[in-house]
């Protein structure tokens, strides 16, 4: 008898229990597509998701960046109300700083959330004097966001205290925070899988097909899912699947140290712009950046370490960040990949009855999540 021959067969059971047709299906187990599923969860709790992750583990940026919760320093804030106008940056430093409240409120005790605020170092004085004169015009513009009247503030005992090097001037929040992004992710699947949300890994998406009645979602491993509305939650990797969105990746560079005996200061910190950014965790100096030294290089979705910005990154740690214990060695090094546009606005939305998407943070991914993602689940829900 002739057999007959398929690249992938899948059982009755396996068909009827994971392969049914969903109500939402969900491209990317990153920040942004957990915190979707939890949100259609909390306003639906009996809608059916099923979450589709490429990787082992989530690929992108969400388990791969440095902890920040940014709301965003003085020279970051400045220079989005350059590029989209007072109006816009206050808006998204407001989503920002929700993200933030919403992160402490529904996981802060299971994630090693920690409000320590943040500081931007300088040490070119026309950058900080040019920053400083408008630093009384930026904090009466976020007064109605943070409920402070001096929440950027100069301080710069900060810098000798720590004992940084090369750094004259110092400008303080106390808004942004740091948190343990592996144990947040994994927070969110042990809740998302406790109420029922089937998340599958090493599953890469395609393509996918639409409809009146449905959307089909096509995986390279011959797995084919069905759902009333899809959403691509993919960040850096969107254009994949649509290649119209107008987005580039951004590759962001990481390495941490070995414990280090001392090490006496805590919070967040940036510099230069906020291209580099560093903090303690648990007594070693988590460090990142320098993607700004190349950017053509650095504008990739390729998962990679490169000589010139790690050596960048060591020379910055062992001069300025840490200059009395340059015999510390670095532990680990990796990379994750952003996405960004040249506008530093996130795109969330449907596109149509069958398809959403959330992607493009910016650098911002960990704060502006938990905003996007409940605006979004209402206008998903809006739909059935």
């Amino acid at each position: 008898m002739k057999k007959l021959v398929h690249n992938i067969m899948f059982s009755f059971w396996e068909k009827d229990v994971f392969l049914k047709k969903y109500d939402v299906v969900i491209i990317g187990a990153g920040f942004s597509g957990l915190w979707l599923a939890y949100f259609l969860k909390k306003y639906r709790p009996k809608i059916e998701i099923a979450i589709l992750e490429a990787g082992t583990l989530p690929t992108g940026a969400s388990t791969k960046n440095a902890g920040f919760s940014c709301f965003g320093s003085p020279t970051e804030l400045l220079e989005n109300i350059t590029v989209m106008g007072l109006d816009q940056a206050m808006f998204w430093a407001e989503q920002r700083h929700r993200g933030i409240s919403m992160i402490a409120q529904y996981f802060g005790s299971e994630i090693e959330f920690d409000d320590c605020g943040g500081t931007e170092l300088f040490n070119d004085k026309t950058t900080f004097e040019e920053t400083k004169e408008q630093l009384n015009d930026l904090n009466q513009s976020i007064k109605s966001i943070t409920g402070s009247d001096n929440h950027f503030f100069i301080d710069e005992s900060v810098i000798n205290q720590a004992g940084f090097s090369g750094f004259q001037y110092a400008i303080k929040n106390d808004v942004e925070g740091s948190i343990h992004s592996g144990k947040l992710i994994n927070s969110m699947i042990e809740v998302l899988q406790a109420q029922k949300v089937k998340i599958f890994f090493g599953v890469e998406v395609e393509n996918f097909e639409e409809n009146q009645e449905e959307t089909t979602i096509i995986a390279k491993n011959g797995m084919v899912f069905r759902a009333n509305h899809l959403s691509i939650t993919t960040n850096a990797f969107t254009k994949r699947l649509l290649p119209e969105v107008d987005l580039y990746p951004g590759r962001g560079q990481v390495l941490i140290t070995e414990p280090i005996e001392g090490l006496n200061w805590r919070g967040t910190f940036h510099f230069d712009k906020g291209y580099y950014y560093f903090r303690n965790y648990r007594n070693r100096v988590l460090f990142g950046g320098g993607r700004n030294l190349d950017f053509q290089a650095e504008n990739t979705d390729e998962f990679a370490l490169t000589e010139l910005v790690q050596n960048r990154l060591e020379q910055l740690l062992y001069e300025n960040i840490i200059p009395k214990h340059k015999n510390v060695k670095i532990d680990q090094r990796w990379s994750g990949i952003m996405a960004f546009d040249d506008t530093k606005t996130p795109v969330s939305k449907c596109l149509s009855q069958r398809v959403s998407l959330s992607v493009r943070m910016n650098g911002m991914g960990v704060a502006l999540a938990p905003t996007l993602s409940e605006s979004l689940a209402k206008e998903i829900l809006t739909i059935f």
